[in-house]
């Protein structure tokens, strides 16, 4: 995929801030080829971490790339396994909790575009919901 291709991460994650049109060059090469690698996940995350300055495009894109990776492009197709969920919890967590809206966006919609997910994913995202309302 060349999501991360048509962007400078280092760039991007040097001056803190995901711009309008850094968005719209990443969304067009995913469109382009539709895939997303476990490592080019990692890197989304890692930017969605290190970059206080987000454009509101931002939020979606990443919502939407990372669901696809582990809902239709990790194996089963459709399915978040148990592994993937554990992965998913320790890739947007600090000290086992979600820290913005947008993490808590992702799971949710992780948990709504798949056919199904273990039980330790669903417990999370009620118990983040639960914190986030509390």
């Amino acid at each position: 995929m060349g999501v991360l291709k048509s962007v400078s991460v280092d760039e991007i994650t040097s001056r803190g801030s995901i711009r309008s049109e850094d968005v719209a060059r990443m969304r067009q090469a995913y469109y382009d080829d539709g895939i997303i690698g476990q490592s080019e996940a990692e890197v989304l995350i890692r930017l969605n971490d290190a970059c206080p300055v987000q454009d509101t495009s931002w939020a979606w894109f990443y919502v939407e790339a990372i669901t696809d990776f582990i809902v239709n492009q990790a194996e089963p197709e459709g399915y978040v396994t148990a592994a993937n969920a554990d992965w998913l919890i320790s890739a947007i967590t600090k000290d086992g909790k979600i820290q913005s809206k947008t993490e808590l966006d992702l799971v949710v919609h992780v948990l709504d575009k798949a056919r199904w997910s273990p039980e330790r994913l669903v417990r999370f995202a009620l118990e983040e919901v639960r914190r986030a309302v509390v």
